[in-house]
């Protein structure tokens, strides 16, 4: 009986592995057609508003018109600090919204030893809707993490 419910048990997760792995091709199909990833809009990541930059904020879309934001810090991050990349969505039904790289779909916040992050990709084809990115660098000093650095790109569609 046991062996029985072994069997049973691996079957099962044979099965999830095969419906995991037919749904793999239909998402690759969509991303070779969605190519040509370009910047629409960038700015430098600078502390107090003042040279030298510390990195880049961009907003980026592909040809399926699927736009996210993504921060590229210029050296990788040190202990105590992280960067994150933020995507605010303004006009139709989720004007408002605010995505980042911890955002379900992102690749979560710049941290030590990284250099870059990008938020989820939203999909828009609308003309009415326009997005900003936003960069923000932070600094634990010991009470926490405190922003130390912040730029934003133009809003643009």
């Amino acid at each position: 009986m046991k062996t029985l419910s072994i069997l049973l048990s691996t079957a099962g997760l044979a099965g999830v592995g095969a419906i995991a792995l037919a749904a793999t091709p239909a998402q690759a199909a969509e991303a070779a057609t969605c190519s040509g990833a370009r910047s629409i809009s960038s700015a430098p990541m600078l502390r107090d508003h003042k040279p030298p930059s510390w990195g880049t904020i961009r907003l980026v879309r592909d040809s399926c018109y699927q736009y996210w934001a993504e921060v590229t810090m210029v050296s990788k991050m040190p202990a105590n600090a992280k960067a994150n990349a933020f995507l605010v969505q303004y006009g139709g039904a989720n004007s408002g919204r605010v995505l980042s790289c911890d955002s379900s779909g992102g690749n979560g916040s710049v941290i030590q030893g990284q250099r870059t992050c990008r938020t989820p990709k939203v999909k828009a084809t609308a003309g009415s809707i326009t997005f900003t990115a936003i960069g923000r660098e932070y600094h634990n000093y010991g009470g926490g993490y405190e922003e130390i650095s912040e730029n934003a790109t133009a809003r643009t569609r």
